[in-house]
C-alpha cells in the first residue's frame, strides 16, 4: 500500500471510529429513554483500491416478528383490561350475594319481613316493616339500574376518548410520512424518526389491533386486522362513533369490533369497550329488568283483590305491568303509594290486598301467604339473561348477583393472563431492542483502541514522509 493510501486508510478509520463512538455513546445516554431502540454503526469498505472504510448505515436492532407479536399481545391485554375495569366498580357496588347490603340481602330481608307478617298479621309494626323492606328492595334495584346506566354513559365517553386518541395518532403518522424525505436513509436522524413511528404504532395497538405495511417510499400504512384502511400514505380514514347503535366507522368502512361481515377490529381497548356496550351491559340490564318484572307480575297475580289493570304492591312508576314497556323497568320500580303511610296510604293493605276497600279480619294471613307463595314460583326469565327460566323469584336475585360477579371475575382472570403474556413478549422485545450498558462500554473500549491504532498509523506515515522529505 502506498503512503497516500495508508494515509487515507488511517484518516477514514479515524472518521469511522468517531461516528461509531457517537452512536455507542448515544446508546448509553438513551439506555433508559422509553421507546429508544439500540443503534449499531455498520462499516463498509470505501471505493475499490482506496483501502478505507466508512459508516454505511445506522441500523436499528429490531426483530419484526417480535414487534408484531408484542403489539398483538398488547391489543389483547388492553381489550381485557377494558372489560375488567368497566365492570369492576359496578360489581363492587352490586355486593357479595351473602352480604346484607347487597341486592340479595335486601331481598332476603323483604322475604323475612313477609314471614314475620304472616305470623303477626294484626301487628301494625309488622305491616310497616314489610312495607319498608319492600321499599328498600325497590330502592336498591333502582340504584343498581341507575349505576348500570352510569356505566353505559361512561362507556360511550370512553369510546369517544379512545377514538379521539386513535385519530390523533393516525394524523401523527401522517405527519411523519410527510417528513420522511427530510431524513437521509440510514442516518441517526432517520433512526430517531423510526423510533417515533414505532412508539405511535405501539400506542395504536393498545386501542385497536392493527396490521402495518410500508410502501416503496418508506411511508407507513395502517390497517385493521380485517383489512380496513386507517392510514394509507397521505390519507387518513377518520374513525367515527355512532353512540346510538355502537357503530364504528373508518372513513366509509365499518370497523365495529367482532361484528359479522365487517373488516373490523378484534382486540384492543375499543373491542373491550364495545363488548361491554353491546353485550355485557345490556345483558345485566335485562337481568335487572326481568327481576323487576317478576316482582310486579308475581305480586299482581297473587293479589286476589286487584281488578284488571290495577297496580299491585310493586309498580312501574305507580302503574301496573306493561309488557310493551319492559326496557329500563328496574329503574322505574316503585312500591305502591297505597301502602305507604307517609304518602297517605294504608299499611294494612299489604295484609288484605292492594285492591281491598276496607280492613279485613286482623288475624287473616291468607293474602300474605299468597304473596310468600308467589316468591316460590318460577320466574320464567328471558333466555338472554343466561339464567334458567325455572329459577324461582326467590332464587333469582342470588343467581343474578352470582352471574354478574362471575362475569367480572372471568374478565379479571383473562386480563391477568393477557397481561402476563404481553409482559413476556415485551421482555423479549426489550432484550433485542434495549441497550445493555456493559456491552456498550466494552464496545467503547474497542472503539478507543481502534482510534488509537489509526492515530499511530497517521503518526507513522507522517514520520515516513518527513524522513523522505529530509532526504531530498
Amino acid at each position: 500500500m502506498s503512503l497516500s493510501g495508508s494515509l487515507y486508510a488511517a484518516a477514514s478509520g479515524l472518521s469511522a471510529t468517531q461516528g461509531m463512538a457517537r452512536v455507542t455513546s448515544g446508546n448509553v445516554a438513551n439506555a433508559m429513554t422509553p421507546g429508544y431502540v439500540r443503534r449499531e454503526a455498520i462499516l463498509v469498505s470505501s471505493a475499490l483500491g482506496t483501502g478505507g472504510v466508512h459508516i454505511g448505515e445506522i441500523r436499528r436492532e429490531v426483530d419484526a416478528a417480535l414487534v408484531r407479536m408484542s403489539r398483538n399481545e398488547n391489543s389483547k391485554m388492553a381489550e381485557y383490561q377494558a372489560l375488567h375495569e368497566g365492570l369492576r366498580d359496578y360489581t363492587v357496588f352490586l355486593g357479595d350475594p351473602s352480604s346484607e347490603s347487597s341486592l340479595n340481602g335486601k331481598f332476603s330481608e323483604f322475604n323475612s319481613s313477609l314471614t314475620t307478617l304472616v305470623n303477626l298479621p294484626s301487628s301494625m309494626g309488622a305491616q310497616q316493616g314489610a312495607v319498608f323492606a319492600a321499599e328498600d328492595l325497590a330502592n336498591s334495584i333502582r340504584e343498581t339500574s341507575n349505576r348500570l346506566a352510569g356505566v353505559r354513559n361512561d362507556l360511550d365517553m370512553e369510546i369517544r376518548y379512545e377514538i379521539a386518541d386513535l385519530n390523533e395518532s393516525l394524523y401523527k403518522l401522517h405527519d411523519y410520512n410527510q417528513r420522511l424525505s427530510d431524513f437521509e436513509p440510514g442516518s441517526l436522524e432517520a433512526a430517531g424518526y423510526h423510533d417515533q413511528v414505532d412508539q405511535v404504532l405501539d400506542q395504536i395497538s393498545g386501542i385497536a389491533d392493527i396490521r402495518v405495511t410500508y410502501n416503496a417510499d418508506g411511508w407507513v400504512n395502517v390497517y385493521t386486522t380485517g383489512g380496513a384502511a386507517l392510514l394509507e400514505g397521505d390519507r387518513v380514514h377518520d374513525v367515527t362513533f355512532e353512540a346510538g347503535d355502537g357503530t364504528i366507522m373508518a372513513g366509509d368502512n365499518e370497523i365495529t369490533p367482532n361484528k359479522d361481515g365487517v373488516r373490523g377490529i378484534q382486540h384492543g381497548s375499543l373491542a373491550g369497550l364495545t363488548t361491554l356496550k353491546r353485550d355485557t351491559v345490556p345483558k345485566f340490564q335485562l337481568q335487572l329488568d326481568e327481576f323487576a318484572r317478576g316482582l310486579i307480575q308475581s305480586f299482581e297475580a297473587a293479589d286476589s283483590t286487584l281488578a284488571a289493570g290495577q297496580a299491585g304492591l310493586f309498580t312501574d312508576n305507580g302503574f301496573a305491568f306493561d309488557a310493551a314497556n319492559l326496557d329500563g323497568l328496574a329503574s322505574r320500580l316503585r312500591v305502591n303509594d297505597a301502602v305507604h303511610a307517609g304518602a297517605g296510604g294504608s299499611p294494612w293493605l299489604i295484609r288484605d290486598g292492594l285492591g281491598a276497600t276496607a280492613p279485613g279480619a286482623a288475624s287473616d294471613s291468607t293474602q300474605i301467604q299468597s304473596f310468600i307463595d308467589a316468591l316460590g314460583g318460577a320466574l320464567g326469565a328471558d333466555p338472554a339473561t343466561g339464567i334458567h327460566p325455572d329459577v324461582t323469584l326467590g332464587q333469582y336475585m342470588s343467581e343474578m348477583v352470582t352471574s354478574q360477579g362471575t362475569e367480572t371475575s372471568r374478565a379479571e382472570r383473562s386480563y391477568n393472563a393477557a397481561k402476563s403474556a404481553a409482559e413476556v413478549v415485551q421482555a423479549s422485545r426489550l432484550n433485542v431492542e434495549g441497550v445493555n450498558i456493559d456491552e456498550e462500554m466494552q464496545r467503547l473500549l474497542l472503539i478507543e483502541q481502534s482510534f488509537a491504532a489509526n492515530s499511530k498509523m497517521l503518526t507513522a506515515v507522517a514520520e515516513m514522509l518527513d524522513t523522505l522529505l529530509a532526504a531530498v
